[in-house]
């Protein structure tokens, strides 16, 4: 393609001087502005070739030496890899639309199972909101669904309201209880009217918005490493955001594995013992590959990074619960009032 080249030596993007084929100021290349519909085809081919280059030898690195790529951009050998904001979007987008389709997408029972998590609403005396999953009689399958007070089952904000002031000052709840539990009773009181539909939509929400919870877990990762390595100086918070974004795109392949190995694990073929045992190691992989890539990057002795590898393990699964019971409960709301 150099016959495109122009002989005129000022950039067209920043009137830079341009010594060879690319701007030294702003890296354009010093192209003739018009150009075929061919040479456009042939330059997406070319970027989308070295997008691919990049990202397979991103991801093989990835996988075989923990913490590699991070010290690789410290460094600053960055030409050969992925970006790592590109990647963790790009990685992160593949998988959970992956995982989405794997999962099934909404929730589809039987009926003898709808007619099971009917019968357990109808029966619940349930005095708080719980989880339960359950057999489903004569069949191999197992429904999950919620408990909430029967109290609720009708007007429940009027129900909650009427019970809080017939309470004396000191029993009330107070205003963070009070606006948690009224939402709870008008979500209770959706719930009961068709159960089966609440958790067909809660399912199918919750699997579109899981993303979110590594999305908000993210920066509390990075500040966790800023804080355990804060005598570390060359360390600074971008680097930690690295390593954290590449982090990240492993468990997203992780996740993915996960989601393959549980469609086999929990069947009664032959497959579903070799399952449970990739389902094990996999998820075991996520820790032992975190010791490994902070040991290999932060390079501190081994018994240094296991304890501060525990104790980032205990933080970010603790914010990572969190972050679920949040989105979980807004999920459940929104339900409740669309």
């Amino acid at each position: 393609m150099s016959h495109h080249h122009r002989t005129e030596k000022n950039c067209l993007n920043c009137g830079a001087e341009v010594l060879g084929k690319f701007c030294q100021q702003c890296g354009q290349e010093n192209l003739e502005p018009k150009e075929t519909a061919i040479h456009m085809v042939r330059h997406f081919a070319e970027d989308v070739t070295h997008f691919d280059s990049k990202f397979f030898n991103s991801v093989k690195y990835l996988f075989t030496r923990p913490g590699f790529l991070a010290t690789e951009y410290m460094k600053g050998r960055r030409v050969s890899y992925l970006n790592p904001v590109r990647m963790y979007l790009f990685t992160s987008a593949l998988i959970f639309i992956l995982i989405s389709y794997l999962s099934g997408g909404p929730e589809h029972i039987s009926p003898t199972a709808a007619y099971t998590r009917d019968t357990i609403e109808q029966n619940s005396n349930s005095s708080t909101v719980s989880w339960y999953t359950t057999d489903v009689p004569g069949t191999d399958e197992q429904v999950s669904g919620l408990e909430f007070p029967r109290i609720y089952a009708t007007n429940g904000v009027h129900a909650y309201d009427s019970i809080q002031r017939s309470l004396p000052e000191t029993e009330k709840d107070d205003f963070f209880a009070g606006y948690f539990n009224r939402k709870l009773a008008a979500t209770a009181t959706t719930y009961h009217k068709n159960p089966n539909e609440f958790m067909r939509k809660l399912n199918q929400r919750f699997l579109n918005s899981f993303s979110k919870v590594f999305f908000f877990s993210l920066p509390l990762f990075v500040l966790f490493l800023s804080v355990l390595y804060v005598r570390r100086k060359q360390f600074y918070f971008s680097v930690h955001a690295v390593f954290t974004l590449q982090y990240y795109c492993f468990v997203f392949f992780s996740l993915l594995l996960i989601t393959i190995a549980q469609i086999y694990a929990f069947d009664d073929g032959p497959a579903s013992s070799a399952m449970m045992v990739v389902l094990f190691a996999v998820f075991a992989g996520i820790y032992v590959y975190l010791y490994l890539a902070m040991l290999h990057f932060y390079g501190q002795s081994w018994f240094k990074t296991a304890v501060k590898f525990m104790v980032l393990s205990a933080a970010i699964s603790g914010a990572l619960i969190m972050i679920t019971g949040i989105i979980f409960f807004n999920l459940m709301v929104s339900l409740a009032e669309a």
